[in-house]
């Protein structure tokens, strides 16, 4: 477990700026992240979420630059993760910063085990051998596997949608980094599953020294389980608050036009069925009214 929370968030980003192809896609973003908090970044597609993710963790896609800084705060030391050179980010990813991304099983290599997978990372990282199995079989079932034994031989093409995501999870917790970054994780998950799935990343982070970026598209989601919405538009953060705040009572023209579109935003304890329906709107609204999101 991480320590206690400490006074300062966990990550304090300004200034981002993502450049791709000669223009600037992400311009001048800022966001600060707390301990024991998730925070939900939401914007249309292309808006730049994803690229914003991947800025903080050094795999911007070929031509793409960033610049700016994000200072992230690890517990045992501050770093800027826009200004470290190629070889010190690697070592802070994972065990500073875990990566869940979108498409999980393509994220795994399908002709190696679960159990290699995990062994793999903790090796890369100093975990020593005798510790591997019980550390990773207990992030298994932490990310929500029953019977983590059986998963352990299996290759990710054996598995569920829904396995594969939390094995992914697994493999982005199983070093418990500080910050933890989910990238529209949910989207390809039904939604017994994805709900499961999110509750799992919601009670890793609540009361707990961590902090979690949450990126989504859909504003059901940010509304259930995230404790505050960062909107993003034109490549900066338009509206930032608290969740119940900002999707309640949206200041900025664009936050609230894509609230019209969501219609009911479910939050936790509501059974779901708010966000199931709210997901449901946002899917079906006009393309000009929800802002291609």
């Amino acid at each position: 477990m991480t320590g206690p929370e400490r006074a300062g968030p966990v990550l304090d980003v300004a200034g981002l700026g993502v450049r791709v192809g000669g223009r600037d896609v992400v311009a001048g973003l800022g966001l600060r992240l707390a301990a024991g908090e998730v925070t939900a970044l939401v914007g249309r597609s292309g808006s730049g979420k994803s690229l914003t993710a991947r800025a903080l963790i050094g795999l911007l896609p070929d031509g793409a630059r960033a610049r700016g800084s994000a200072l992230l705060d690890t517990g045992a030391g501050v770093h800027d993760l826009l200004g470290l050179p190629a070889h010190r980010l690697r070592t802070l990813r994972g065990s500073g910063i875990g990566y869940v991304f979108q498409e999980a099983q393509a994220s795994l290599n399908p002709t190696v085990t679960v159990g290699t997978h995990v062994r793999e990372t903790l090796a890369a990282h100093g975990v020593p051998r005798a510790l591997r199995r019980g550390r990773g079989l207990a992030a298994l079932s932490e990310a929500g596997i029953a019977g983590p034994e059986r998963i352990w031989a299996a290759r990710p093409f054996e598995l569920s949608g829904g396995q594969a995501q939390r094995v992914a999870l697994a493999l982005a917790c199983v070093l418990d980094p500080r910050l933890l970054i989910a990238d529209e994780v949910t989207s390809a998950l039904d939604p017994v599953t994805q709900a499961r799935v999110l509750d799992l990343l919601r009670d890793r982070t609540a009361g707990t020294g961590r902090a979690l970026l949450l990126i989504t598209h859909d504003l059901a989601v940010a509304g259930r389980w995230a404790d505050r919405v960062a909107v993003l538009d034109g490549g900066r953060i338009v509206e930032n608050g608290p969740a119940d705040a900002v999707l309640g009572a949206p200041a900025h023209p664009f936050t609230a036009a894509l609230v019209r579109a969501a219609g009911g935003l479910g939050r936790p304890g509501d059974g779901g069925e708010a966000c199931d329906e709210g997901r449901r709107r946002l899917e079906a609204a006009p393309q000009a009214e929800r802002g291609a999101s």
